[in-house]
């Protein structure tokens, strides 16, 4: 790489920086200033660039905050009891919705939950249909605000 010389007068303070800087790195104070100079140019172009993902981060964090309370009252629901397998373990609503099987014996849960087999677990009905309503309730909320965001 072909080299050049730049005569610039600088503040004295920023002369002692980079000869501190040439110290710790084991350079020469030309290399030092080579170095610097180098960084400081490509910070200076990415300057765009990472206000854009700065930007990006605040959408994408003002975002969560609105889906956020939304996905806790999902996460409070989850536990609630809504029923009871064959082999006696009582049934929540994550066994039910998102793992769709007793916890205890493996039974597949989805029958039970369409209400067309009740031998393989017993479903609380008059628990279910109001879980069922804040859960869907709280999905429209996230899906909403996630709209609101684009």
């Amino acid at each position: 790489m072909a080299t050049t010389t730049i005569y610039a007068r600088v503040p004295v303070e920023l002369k002692e920086q980079t000869d501190a800087y040439a110290a710790e790195n084991g350079m020469t104070q030309a290399n030092a200033v080579a170095d610097l100079l180098g960084r400081g140019l490509e910070s200076a172009s990415s300057e765009a660039s990472v206000k854009a993902l700065e930007a990006r981060a605040a959408e994408l964090q003002q975002e969560l905050d609105r889906v956020k309370p939304a996905l806790d009252a999902i996460q409070t629901r989850l536990p609630q009891k809504l029923g009871i397998c064959e082999c006696k373990t009582e049934l929540t609503g994550e066994d039910l919705l998102i793992k769709g099987f007793c916890p205890s014996c493996k039974r597949s849960l989805t029958s039970a939950l369409a209400g067309e087999d009740q031998n393989t677990a017993k479903v609380n009905r008059s628990d279910l249909a109001p879980f069922l309503a804040g859960v869907g309730l709280a999905l429209a909320v996230v899906l909403v605000a996630s709209k609101a965001g684009q």
